[in-house]
């Protein structure tokens, strides 16, 4: 089991912190704020949490902390992440 934190402010200022686990060949997300009691559990994280993410991993894997498997787990979700993105952009049209 791996688990792994960071933290980013929001546009009010204020920090967010997250938390990936990997379990069993799962990633399992999790979020809080300062003025939560308890970590909420994600099915996914946002797009820019998950590129955070990937810049995490990619930096423990650098030191040789992380196996590049794990690495390249989460850079095909974020692939697939961004791509339904684009979509989600594509779908709308101007009026």
């Amino acid at each position: 089991m791996t688990k792994h934190e960071w933290r980013e402010r929001d546009e009010e200022g204020e920090i967010t912190y997250f938390r990936a686990i990997h379990h069993a060949g799962r990633w399992q997300y999790y979020s809080t704020k300062k003025t939560d009691l308890e970590w909420n559990a994600h099915e996914c994280l946002p797009l820019a949490a998950m590129e955070t993410l990937r810049e995490v991993l990619w930096n423990k894997h650098q030191r040789r902390r992380l196996p590049l498997k794990q690495f390249e787990q989460v850079d095909l979700l974020l692939e697939r992440l961004r791509s339904e993105a684009e979509a989600a952009e594509g779908e709308v049209a101007p009026d």
